[in-house]
């Protein structure tokens, strides 16, 4: 997926936020999911991504034996345009840095149940 469309993406998100009310103040986790054709670039990435202190796996994908899928949580970040938008800049570059496939992403909500 290219950067234009992972910040159609991130914006399209933050609206769905908004409207379950999260606000810009609130820190979220983000689910994430590169793929990639070698287990050498996999590794690489991994480690990469564990610098930044973020859940990662590493895994063979079920259904092509070829692909490698590294995915896993970020800590928390603020729900606000920029930041959002400079996350998906930094797992955009990062993808290409490694020649991996930043493939897709999605924001952690629960919504809080009232009793």
């Amino acid at each position: 997926m290219n950067q234009h469309k992972q910040f159609r993406l991130a914006t399209e998100s933050l609206v769905s936020l908004r409207d379950a009310a999260v606000e810009e103040e609130d820190e979220l986790k983000i689910d994430y999911f590169f793929y990639t054709d070698t287990l050498e670039k996999s590794q690489k990435i991994e480690k990469e991504i564990r610098k930044m202190n973020y859940v990662v796996n590493q895994e063979i994908a079920f259904n092509n034996k070829n692909l490698f899928i590294i995915s896993g949580r970020t800590t928390e970040i603020r729900m606000m345009h920029e930041a959002l938008r400079k996350w998906v800049e930094e797992m955009c570059a990062l993808g290409y840095k490694y020649d991996c496939s930043f493939d897709s992403w999605k924001i952690v909500h629960e919504e809080k149940i009232q009793i």
